[in-house]
């Protein structure tokens, strides 16, 4: 692994370690993750989780069932994080949860174990536009279980964190937390500060798969 990568690596593990919060907060640049490929092992489709990570790495869509227990075997994870390499700059995303299905595109895509287990997805991808973002996480909602009244709230707020006078300063986050049956949600969403900050809004996507309770394994 490249120093870039493992940078990357750390600086990503650093940030789920602080959790997200329902809040508006701010932070350092997250943006710059990198790029890697992951460990896991040779991928083969058809697994009972659906495609591994070798697959994904390879062009299929990401098609997993989070509503319930995946073991990192079935999916080629190993026992630390996969930063997943993305091909062309994409890849499909497809999560079955309790109540739904949640599809996207990733641009980037991180993968953690726990105890022989997925723990969390991170999914990472940028839009252009306060209004496009807001759409979107309205969308979202159906599926992840956002609160609708704190996506309006981001919305609203957007515009004092665009102004001239907030140029220069530490881009702008607020984390937003969500829930569909026993799958746990989150978002973060960060940009630049001042005028034009809103034309690359990047979305961190966090989707924790049901795993069983200690001593259940």
């Amino acid at each position: 692994m490249t120093a870039a990568r493992a940078t990357a690596a750390a600086a990503l593990a650093l940030a789920l370690g602080l959790g997200t919060a329902a809040c508006s907060v701010t932070f350092g640049d997250p943006d710059d993750q990198g790029a890697a490929t992951s460990s896991g092992s040779t991928g083969s489709a058809g697994t009972e989780r659906g495609t591994t990570i070798d697959d994904i790495e390879e062009g299929a869509p990401m098609r997993w069932d989070v509503s319930s227990p995946i073991t990192a075997e079935s999916v080629g994870l190993g026992d630390q994080m996969a930063i997943v390499d993305v091909p062309g700059g994409g890849a499909e995303v497809e999560l079955v949860l309790p109540d739904g299905t949640w599809s996207t595109t990733a641009e980037e895509l991180t993968i953690q174990p726990r105890r022989g287990y997925v723990n969390a997805i991170n999914v990472f991808r940028s839009l252009s536009g306060g209004e496009a973002v807001h759409h979107q996480l309205l969308a979202d909602a159906e599926v992840l279980g956002f609160p609708r009244e704190q996506v309006d709230r981001w919305l609203d707020e957007l515009p004092a964190s665009l102004t001239e006078s907030r140029s220069g300063g530490v881009r702008a986050r607020t984390g937003i937390n969500g829930s569909n049956g026993d799958v746990v949600t989150s978002v973060q969403i960060s940009h630049d500060p001042g005028p034009g900050g809103d034309e690359a809004i990047r979305l961190w996507y966090a989707i924790s798969p049901v795993t069983p309770a200690e001593g259940e394994d």
